[in-house]
């Protein structure tokens, strides 16, 4: 395969002159002068199907794509252009350049050839000549790459290019005339057939993909791409047993070209076999082909995820930034370069794929417009939450392949299964969510987060041992539920007084605390929250005899309130006995539910708790889970200045 290297396509148009729009460009022109290309994208796409003969949709998506880096997409445009403007040079010339950047160099070679003749004296034709000639002397290799050295190569390639080029498109019909006509030029052509397995794999066709794959290698044993895929193939069904010999065949068979490392490397990646990954890595610097000219980006990347995976981060680093030497702005690696980066807590865990490379043909796609709708809708109907159930229900390979993605499949893979687990509640990814909270992938926040779910559905103790910060901590898991109390409307008046008292106690203002709960205590006399909280202002003003004096009345008639015992153990924060406070806080974390006025209670001391036994980490840690749950609470606002203040000494 030919190295995709962005300054390689220097004659690459990067755009056409402007002329009057239609109404349909107007949002898309509107984002392109914003360069927000990624907006004027998703308007463009849906119009170059709608309009396909309107050349102002090409080029603006043209323009987009190639200012995204999104090469594959302005290959498509240009071809779509092409198609209206065959005599126009400059649409000719950038053509190329798309087939250059797409790694289709017979191709490329070809419309450079008819860009010159439509044209002798474009601007262009110097860079042309060159890249024609730089071309050609490698044409032979290329040629024999795939197996053709007779004379009909050139249209043998070119029609396998076509194939690969409509294949990436999802174009499959035209993928599968173009393979069969090199088959019907050539019938030993084993690079056609394995296009046509991968054909009925993209179709959902699996058993006539893996019986193809076979096929191949009844007669050709050491055929690496028909392998590789064997081994995607039945990997992604679900029977890795039976992958695993032909990966065992595929770590030992020396290639024959530069694709064939890449699909070695590209087989045993979707086994994890991240050992075998490297091993293919020292066979190709064994080899001494790590030099050559035309190699692909994806083995590099692919080696780096290895690196990443076993622990060795600079060379995981050294090899993404070799593939993104070979493929300016390739998504893979610059987004695991950036993610392994991010500082320990922040990274998700390489990955060698994106997330609908996991799944079976058309599941991604079908699941993520189902997903996205019920999250759009789910709080005004149940119905699109129950299509997402019935969804999962008649798509077992998303759930059998959640443990993977959550491992290996990127930021978007694992915040779409944590996100879906959370509010399906389904048995078999919270099960994923489970071994996700205990494994090293994912953010800190996002195994947090997983580990809660899975305590709330009983799967962990609210104890457990999580990694955190590059390290493994006891960390206690806030896995409530939580509910409304049901109070009059004058109870709720008095919660009103007593909330503006917690107010002035993060004033210091005892005084005025007093006041606001005298006030409440006249609506509701007996509370022991309101009680409990006068106690504390008393403290506060030095009058320390009635505060004690209150406390004890209150544990003589209510012994098993929760507000007096937190009361009680606040008391003791303070005097210094931090073991006995404890045993007073803990058991009560073991509830299953609170009300959130009771758990605020709760929260605001222990975390006084945590700060007195020098536990920042822990407490700020409790603090953002609580701001999650209840942030409009006037005992967490009062926290967060508190810890603000910390920060600001």
């Amino acid at each position: 395969m030919a190295k995709r290297k962005k300054k390689s396509t220097r004659v690459m148009s990067r755009g056409f002159g402007a002329k009057d729009l239609t109404v349909e460009l107007n949002r898309a022109e509107k984002y392109l002068i914003k360069k927000d290309w990624n907006s004027a994208i998703l308007i463009l796409r849906p119009l170059s199907e709608e309009y396909p003969n309107d050349p102002k949709v090409w080029e603006y998506l043209s323009y987009a794509a190639n200012a995204a880096d999104d090469f594959p997409l302005n290959l498509k445009a240009c071809e779509g252009l092409v198609g209206l403007k065959p005599q126009n040079p400059d649409v000719a010339y950038a053509l190329a350049g798309a087939y250059l950047a797409n790694a289709m160099p017979l191709m490329a070679l070809q419309a450079f050839r008819r860009a010159i003749e439509l044209d002798p004296e474009h601007e262009n034709v110097s860079d042309a000549r060159e890249t024609i000639e730089e071309l050609e002397g490698i044409a032979d290799k290329l040629l024999a790459e795939v197996g053709i050295e007779d004379q009909n190569g050139w249209e043998l390639a070119l029609l396998h290019e076509q194939a690969i080029s409509a294949l990436e498109f999802g174009e499959f019909a035209a993928a599968r005339q173009a393979s069969n006509a090199a088959l019907a030029k050539k019938p030993d052509f084993l690079s056609a057939r394995n296009t046509l397995s991968l054909i009925s794999w993209q179709e959902g066709k699996f058993g006539d993909a893996i019986a193809t794959a076979q096929a191949i290698l009844e007669d050709a044993p050491d055929n690496i791409a028909a392998l590789s895929n064997l081994v995607q193939f039945l990997t992604l069904t679900g029977d890795e047993d039976a992958a695993r010999p032909h990966a065992d065949k595929l770590k030992v068979t020396p290639p024959k070209d530069w694709d064939g490392w890449m699909k070695k490397a590209e087989g045993l990646s979707y086994l994890r076999d991240d050992a075998a990954v490297l091993e293919v890595f020292e066979q190709a610097k064994a080899a001494d082909v790590l030099n050559e000219d035309y190699i692909s980006p994806k083995f590099f990347h692919l080696v780096g995820v290895a690196f990443a995976r076993l622990g060795q981060r600079d060379e995981a680093i050294q090899q993404w930034q070799k593939a993104l030497e070979l493929y300016e702005g390739y998504p893979l690696a610059e987004e695991n370069l950036t993610d392994i980066r991010h500082t320990v807590d922040l990274r998700h865990g390489a990955w060698p794929f994106a997330m609908s490379a996991w799944l079976l043909p058309g599941v991604a796609e079908d699941l993520m417009k189902t997903v996205n709708a019920a999250f759009k809708f789910s709080k005004v109907s149940e119905k699109l939450d129950q299509n997402v159930e019935q969804y999962l229900d008649s798509h077992p390979d998303f759930i059998h392949k959640a443990p993977i993605i959550l491992e290996r499949g990127g930021p978007p893979g694992q915040g779409l299964i944590v996100n879906l687990a959370g509010q399906m509640e389904t048995p078999a990814l919270l099960a994923a969510l489970k071994d996700f909270a205990l494994s090293q992938n994912g953010t800190d926040q996002m195994r947090q987060e997983a580990a809660t779910l899975a305590a709330q559905a009983n799967l962990l103790p609210k104890q457990v041992s999580l990694w955190k910060g590059g390290e493994w901590h006891e960390t206690r898991l806030m896995a409530y539920k939580f509910y409304d109390e049901v109070v009059s409307q004058s109870v709720e008046e008095a919660h009103l007084y007593l909330d503006d008292a917690l107010f002035l106690f993060e004033d210091a203002d005892a005084k005025e605390a007093e006041a606001a709960l005298q006030q409440s205590l006249e609506i509701e006399p007996d509370h022991p929250e309101t009680l409990c909280e006068l106690a504390r202002a008393l403290d506060d003003q030095g009058r320390e005899a009635e505060a004690n004096a209150l406390r004890e009345d209150l544990l003589t008639r209510f012994p098993d309130d929760l507000y007096v015992q937190m009361a009680q153990a606040r008391k003791l924060i303070a005097d210094g006995d931090l073991d006995a406070a404890e045993a007073l806080i803990l058991p009560v974390l073991e509830r299953d539910s609170f009300f959130y006025r009771t758990f605020a209670a709760v929260s605001d001391v222990y975390i006084a708790l945590l700060n007195a036994q020098k536990h920042w980490a822990a407490a700020r840690e409790w603090l953002d889970m609580w701001e999650k749950i209840d942030p409009d609470s006037p005992r967490l606002v009062c926290w967060i200045d508190e810890f603000d203040k910390l920060i600001q000494r």
